[in-house]
C-alpha cells in the first residue's frame, strides 16, 4: 500500500504565484514553513493565444508553484470524487496573459501581452484536510527535534533519504505529509484512487512514493 505524489501538471497553461514571499511564513527558530498562508494567493495565469483555451482551462487542475488551484468546475469534481478531503480557499487571479505558441521559449518580458480574457472564473487553492506522519522506520532513525518556538516536531532527514509516509490501517485517499510542506509532498493520493485520478485528470504527473524507506 502506497501513495502517489503530485509532482507537476502538464503545461501550458502556466500558473505563477506572484506574492509567494508574502504568503509563506516560517518559524523564526526552526525555519520550517507553516501550512497556513499569511495572505491570499495572487496568481498569474499564462496561456498561449488559442481559441480553445477556455475549454482547456475550465474544470482543469493547475499547479501554481506549490499549490493546486482551479475553478468551481474543478471544485465540483474534487468534491464528488474526494468528499471532505479538500479545503477550498479563494485565490486572487492578478492577471491573465497570452503569448503566441511559437514564442514560448522567448523571455516572458518580451512576449507576454496582457489582454481581457473571456474566461475569468472564481478560482481556489485546494488544501488537503488530512495529513500523515513519516514512516516509523524513518522517525526511529532520525528522531524529530521539538522546536521550542512553534512546538512542532521536525524530523531532520538527510537529503539522500526519501520522505515516506507511514502505512496505517486508516489510510485517507488524499493527504499531505506532516511537517514537510512545500517540499513536493503536499498532495499525496492513495494508490487505490490513483487510477481514477489519472483518468479524470490526465494532465496530472504522479510519482509513486515507496512504502519502505529507501536510500537513494
Amino acid at each position: 500500500m502506497s501513495y502517489f505524489r503530485l509532482r507537476d501538471i502538464k503545461t501550458p497553461p502556466f500558473a505563477y504565484v506572484t506574492n509567494k514571499e508574502d504568503v509563506v511564513h516560517a518559524c523564526r527558530a526552526c525555519e520550517m514553513p507553516f501550512r497556513e498562508l499569511e495572505e491570499t494567493l495572487r496568481v498569474e495565469i499564462i496561456t498561449v493565444d488559442s481559441e480553445d483555451w477556455e475549454s482547456r482551462l475550465r474544470g482543469k487542475p493547475m499547479l501554481a508553484d506549490h499549490w493546486l488551484i482551479g475553478d468551481e468546475a474543478l471544485a465540483a469534481t474534487l468534491d464528488g470524487t474526494f468528499p471532505d478531503m479538500f479545503e477550498r480557499i479563494p485565490v486572487e487571479i492578478s492577471s491573465w496573459m497570452t503569448r503566441a505558441p511559437l514564442l514560448l521559449s522567448t523571455p516572458p518580458s518580451e512576449t507576454l501581452v496582457e489582454r481581457a480574457h473571456t474566461f475569468q472564473p472564481d478560482c481556489f487553492y485546494f488544501k488537503p484536510v488530512n495529513s500523515i506522519a513519516l514512516a516509523d522506520e524513518l522517525l526511529e532513525s532520525f528522531p524529530p527535534i521539538r522546536c521550542h518556538v512553534c512546538r512542532r516536531e521536525i524530523p531532520e532527514l538527510p537529503f539522500d533519504f526519501q520522505p515516506v509516509p507511514e502505512v496505517t490501517a486508516d489510510l485517507k485517499p488524499v493527504v499531505s505529509l506532516k511537517d514537510f510542506h512545500l517540499e513536493g509532498y503536499d498532495y499525496l493520493f492513495h494508490e487505490s484512487v490513483a487510477t481514477n485520478l489519472a483518468r479524470l485528470f490526465p494532465e496530472m504527473i504522479l510519482e509513486p512514493v515507496a512504502t519502505e524507506p529507501l536510500y537513494i
